[in-house]
């Protein structure tokens, strides 16, 4: 039997080192979404004009159109980017997956991070051609490098399987993900830190990307020292052929496991939950930087704003985690709780129309939201077997990568066709999508109940017995028994 000081501090080594990878990982990534943002907005406006006039673009109304214009053309760009790499990582996803469950936790965290370095220098080295269509080029080259490593999803999702390895209940699986979707959150917030510092000091795109790729190559020399690997000794005997058909076998392997102890159903109603949930959100980072960008934001306000959103989430769940300390609440209804508060962020974006306070007044609503998908991946980690969590998850990535593809092109869509007469129609949409999520959540708590109450055990109905006719002991009086009554 394991001691639980042993076991907790097992926990704590596995957890630690991946907390500080996802803070230096998520900061050097939102360094690059600032910088890319930045300078495919800057690149489309220099093609068009000098730089005097895209400096003021945003803050003179007299320039309303062209601005529209560029913005057009800013998002088509980002699109391309968007579907360059996301096509490519939606494929790698069950792969990255598959070894994580047939080799080791690590290797899919270790081969994210090089392939994001390799990105880092190849868009660093765009930067240097802002305003031309050179720049333009190199940034596709550097999306499609980029979806060969699959990204921040297969990296987050990766780090999700290696830490909850060690758990070995709900609370420490809850936990854990708590602590990792903090160190998250702290790393976005960092990121943006960082970024409304070197925008407000005027710095140039490219020290962005340098510390982008210096805090990267530190999150790889913390991943190759700390992290450990779990060696398979199957491995070594698996041929080129199979380990191609690995994703292939282990998706079906995993479904039928799910489907024979009736689960299947359940998975797919929460991967298809976390799809419309996401859809917004992984395909929308592009459309609010032009969005704030309208509402006369810079850069710096706009790094500004998404620090305090970030520092709000990372209240919420220090909330997260006192209530689970404190009382037993349910993953579902906190789930349900953090889609129903995150309603209200977007049509106050919606409707803002120049009003800053309404933008940050949403802030309020979004911090809520993390409950969702910290909640969730809580129940797929309990939803699925222990050497099957490297697979869910890596579905997990595969949605998401999925929701990149489809939101960035329905985000982009929409925020085209409507830019003219409405442009916060697409927040609008986000809120439908989050209506939809939480509809499926509903019904999946519904029928998991159902399941419950089918699979309780009935007791036998109990029949009345007539102790005269038959009587429940029945003995003979003995010598012994007479003697002691005449006694």
């Amino acid at each position: 039997m394991v001691e639980p000081s042993t076991a907790s501090s097992g926990l704590w080594r596995a957890v630690l080192p991946i907390c500080i990878i996802c803070v230096l990982y998520l900061s050097s990534f939102f360094l690059f979404v600032c910088a890319t943002n930045s300078l495919i907005y800057s690149t489309v406006c220099l093609l068009r004009a000098n730089a005097s006039f895209c400096a003021q673009i945003d803050q003179n109304q007299s320039f309303h159109a062209l601005q529209e214009s560029i913005q057009k053309e800013s998002s088509q760009w980002t699109l391309y980017g968007t579907l360059s790499f996301s096509i490519i990582a939606c494929i790698l996803s069950p792969i990255y997956g598959s070894l994580s469950d047939t080799k080791n936790r690590k290797l899919p965290i270790v081969l994210t991070i090089c392939n994001a370095v390799v990105t880092g220098l190849i868009i660093m080295v765009a930067s240097f051609y802002q305003g031309t269509q050179l720049c333009l080029i190199l940034y596709l080259v550097a999306n499609i490098v980029n979806g060969f490593g699959g990204g921040a999803l297969i990296l987050i999702s990766s780090c999700f399987g290696y830490a909850t390895d060690p758990c070995t209940d709900k609370d420490q699986q809850v936990q854990t993900i708590a602590l990792i979707e903090a160190s998250l959150n702290i790393g976005v917030v960092i990121g943006y830190l960082l970024c409304t510092f070197i925008f407000e000091v005027h710095a140039r795109i490219w020290h962005i990307l340098l510390t982008h790729v210096l805090l990267l190559v530190l999150t790889l020399i913390v991943s190759l020292v700390f992290l450990r690997t779990r060696s398979v000794a199957q491995a070594s005997r698996i041929n080129l052929r199979q380990k191609l058909m690995r994703p292939l076998v282990d998706t079906h392997d995993l479904f039928v496991g799910l489907r024979q102890n009736s689960l299947l159903v359940s998975f797919l109603i929460l991967l298809i939950a976390l799809f419309f949930y996401d859809l917004f959100r992984m395909g929308s980072s592009s459309i609010i930087y032009l969005y704030l960008h309208q509402m006369s934001f810079d850069d710096a306000h706009y790094a500004a704003y998404f620090t305090f959103e970030q520092l709000a989430t990372c209240l919420a769940l220090i909330i997260l985690a006192v209530m689970r300390r404190r009382w037993n609440v349910n993953d579902l209804y906190l789930a349900c709780v953090g889609l129903c508060l995150s309603l209200v962020g977007p049509f106050l974006f919606a409707f803002a129309r120049n009003n800053r306070a309404m933008i940050f007044g949403a802030i309020p609503s979004s911090m809520f939201c993390i409950y969702f998908s910290v909640c969730l991946r809580s129940v797929i980690a309990r939803l699925v077997p222990e050497q099957d969590k490297g697979k869910a998850f890596g579905f997990v990535a595969l949605i998401q990568n999925l929701d990149v593809v489809v939101g960035t092109i329905t985000c982009v869509e929409i925020y085209q066709a409507s830019i003219d007469f409405f442009p916060g129609l697409v927040f609008v949409f986000a809120a439908i999508t989050r209506i939809l999520a939480l509809i499926l959540i509903l019904y999946y708590h519904r029928i998991t109940q159902a399941i419950c109450i089918t699979r309780t055990p009935q007791l036998a109905i109990a029949t009345p017995v007539d102790e005269s006719e038959q009587p429940i002991l029945d003995t003979e009086p003995n010598e012994t028994d007479e003697q002691l009554v005449h006694a």
